[in-house]
């Protein structure tokens, strides 16, 4: 028998899994899961969700881990998506298995990496031999079962029994950190055990925001029970007399207790209430009080009629911190989700670390639009579920190029995407990475027709336009809905470059203050991205004369003896040598006759020998978008 050994690296977080029985199945987080990142044993298999719900890069089921006579086998059981062995980029497609594999690391997204190594069942090292397991268990206390209390640790008669009611003490405060955040087991564990491990009668989560208080869990020990409240719970369901401590809390953002100097204490007061209360603060990033956990202690009390001591009010302060702690945490990674949508993940650190790059600001940036070919013959022909299903994919193999070179997704206009780089966080090269994107996106053509041969048009491809200048960026949408992108001249004219594609018949163009920016950036290993000198156009509802170029493979010879003749052609045109330039393209057509851009170009030669034009206007004119 044999067991793997599973590291998942994901971001900056790595998680271990040692000694899983086979089969084991990955993937990203399914609604029936208990969580990401946790081992499952679904009685057939085990399975680690190793990217949450709202990762959609990784599949739901994406690879299945078995036992081979050699070691592991790896197999590809989703219906349409890759992944990749490291470090060779090796591809692995729908189906596919590899087998005798001791070891492996795959990428199943641009940051998550699963590394495996297969062991005997039992196998163990040295190291493990010198490894000890601390007794008792980890998992969550039970609602129905009481926790440690503060009072078996002082009151604890010999040295094993304090030990072991500080070690109750601990588990019951990991109760809280292990919930989930935000979730009502993460409130219901916080005030179950704050009430528990001090010997409180009633214990309260206060969350406060917008100047209102409102109740979000409370546990009595009286009845046992623990209340979970709507979000809209109404102000008078606080507990009754912890106006004041809260008030303090809030001035001092310190924990705050509350010691009556007799029973008979404020009786014209609604402190006569509390008897003994305590609250501690929840503190966000920037300090300020988000809430309280608040407990109280009745006078008679049959569990403690002891005062609340500092020891105590500090073990509050702990489990509110932890409280305050995985609501940051929660809060973070849905502003991690949100960004995510936009951003890709370094630019999404890069953000949460400087908020002020989202402000309104002017900046250089580069703008693309990719439109999709053949989405009216598909729409019309399987029907609208076929072809959201086939859309989606498209749309996120596109995106998927934005994102790994770090652009950022604008928008999603029907059937066109657009996107931009040089903005938020600054990228000089911002150019270059907009056409490696390009590149990438045409890459993608072949694997989406075979993935979808069934539904997919001969007519099927991509038609980019992309321009680079000086755009306003900031916050294009509104304060309901927020979409991160630019405005300006520099988006119009990048639109008019991508509907240029189909007059051009190429797929992909870009602006010469694309080209001259792109070509200032690269570098040797830039190379295969090559440009050609289409022409200089007046697009539609722009006043200025702009030079496009198509963008193609420098490092294909076929292309490059193309690209120099078309433009010793085009520079002959531009001079009014018309039998030099038909003599260039006259030559080209005949050996690359499926060149649009040349047979175009041929017949504005052509049309000027025979109207005997003496000065020619180089200038393409378009009268639409």
């Amino acid at each position: 028998m044999r067991n793997v050994n599973v590291t998942v690296r994901s971001g900056g977080t790595v998680e271990e899994f040692h000694g899983v029985p086979l089969p084991l199945e990955l993937g990203r987080q399914r609604q029936d899961d208990l969580d990401w990142m946790r081992l499952q044993n679904l009685g057939s298999h085990h399975r680690i969700a190793i990217a949450p719900l709202r990762s959609i890069a990784v599949p739901r089921e994406a690879v299945r881990i078995e036992e081979d006579a050699d070691g592991l086998r790896l197999i590809n059981i989703h219906g349409r998506s890759s992944f990749f062995l490291r470090p060779d980029s090796h591809e692995v497609k729908p189906g596919q298995q590899i087998t005798g594999r001791a070891a492996s690391s795959i990428s199943l997204a641009e940051d998550i990496i699963v590394d495996l190594e297969s062991t005997e069942a039992g196998e163990t090292s040295g190291a493990d031999q010198a490894l000890r397991t601390l007794e008792g268990s980890q998992q969550f206390v039970p609602e129905t079962q009481e926790g440690g209390r503060l009072a078996d640790l002082l009151d604890g008669q010999s040295e094993a029994t304090r030990i072991q009611g500080a070690v109750s003490l601990v588990r019951q405060a990991l109760n809280v950190v292990q919930k989930s955040a935000g979730s009502d087991e993460y409130f219901q564990a916080a005030v179950r055990s704050a009430a528990t491990m001090i010997e409180l009668d009633r214990a309260f989560v206060l969350l406060y925001h917008d100047g209102q208080w409102r109740v979000r869990a409370m546990y009595s020990y009286e009845t046992d029970m623990t209340v979970d409240t709507s979000e809209d719970s109404a102000a008078d369901t606080m507990p009754r007399g912890s106006g004041l401590l809260r008030r303090r809390v809030l001035n001092t953002k310190k924990t705050v207790i509350y010691e009556p100097s007799t029973y008979m204490h404020s009786t014209g007061s609604s402190m006569m209430a509390l008897d003994r209360a305590v609250a501690a603060p929840m503190l966000d990033e920037s300090g300020d009080v988000m809430g309280v956990l608040y407990g109280d202690r009745r006078f008679d009390s049959t569990r403690s009629n002891k005062p609340i001591g500092e020891l105590e009010a500090t073990l509050l302060e702990v489990i509110a911190g932890a409280v305050a702690t995985g609501l940051a945490r929660q809060r973070e990674e849905s502003l991690r989700a949100s960004m995510g949508q936009f951003f890709s993940p370094s630019v999404t650190e890069r953000l949460q670390g400087d908020d002020n790059l989202l402000a309104g600001r002017d900046a250089e940036v580069t703008v693309l639009f990719c439109d999709i070919r053949g989405f009216s013959t598909i729409a019309e022909r399987v029907g609208a579920e076929r072809t959201i299903e086939w859309i989606n994919d498209v749309l996120t193999e596109l995106s998927q190029c934005v994102l790994e070179t770090d652009g950022v997704l604008v928008d999603y206009i029907g059937d066109e995407l657009m996107a931009m780089w040089g903005a938020p966080a600054e990228q000089p090269d911002h150019a270059l990475r907009a056409c490696r994107a390009a590149r990438k996106m045409l890459g993608k053509r072949e694997t989406l027709k075979d993935r979808w041969h069934e539904i997919t048009p001969d007519r099927f491809g991509f038609g980019i336009g992309i321009n680079t200048g000086v755009a306003r960026v900031g916050n294009t949408g509104s304060k309901v809905k927020f979409k991160y992108g630019p405005l300006g001249n520099v988006v119009n004219v990048a639109s008019r470059i991508q509907g240029m594609t189909k007059r051009f018949g190429v797929s992909a163009i870009v602006s010469g203050a694309t080209e001259r920016a792109a070509a200032a950036a690269a570098s040797d290993a830039d190379s295969e991205i090559g440009f050609r000198r289409l022409a200089d156009v007046r697009p539609f509802g722009v006043q200025e004369i702009v030079t496009v170029f198509e963008i193609g493979d420098g490092r294909d010879a076929d292309w490059q003896s193309v690209r120099e003749a078309y433009e010793s052609a085009l520079t002959h045109f531009h001079h009014s040598d018309l039998t030099g330039a038909a003599r260039e393209l006259a030559s080209l057509v005949h050996s690359h006759p499926q060149d649009a851009p040349s047979v175009q170009l041929l017949g504005r030669v052509v049309d000027a020998l025979t109207h005997r034009d003496e000065n020619i206007d180089p200038v393409v004119r378009f009268d639409t978008k």
